[in-house]
């Protein structure tokens, strides 16, 4: 049996939701997505999924990392 509550709470108005089609910025966002394998969401979703996985999902930080964090020589 599916519980339908939560998705009346979510989506008072269900029927309405279905009969507008989305529009091509979401479709475009939604590809950018799926060709790079990461989850679209806000901070909110990807950190509970982020929880749930036990995988970072977000994007790191771009560029080399620091010195100290690739283990370089810290005798200089």
């Amino acid at each position: 049996m599916t519980q339908i509550a939560p998705i009346r709470e979510r989506f008072p108005r269900f029927a309405e939701l279905l009969d507008n089609p989305p529009g091509a910025d979401l479709f475009a966002e939604l590809r950018a997505a799926e060709s790079i394998g990461r989850p679209l969401g806000d901070d909110r979703f990807l950190a509970r999924l982020e929880r749930l996985t036990g995988r970072p999902l977000k994007p790191a930080k771009r560029g080399p990392k620091p010195q100290d964090e690739q283990g370089g020589d810290d005798k200089n």
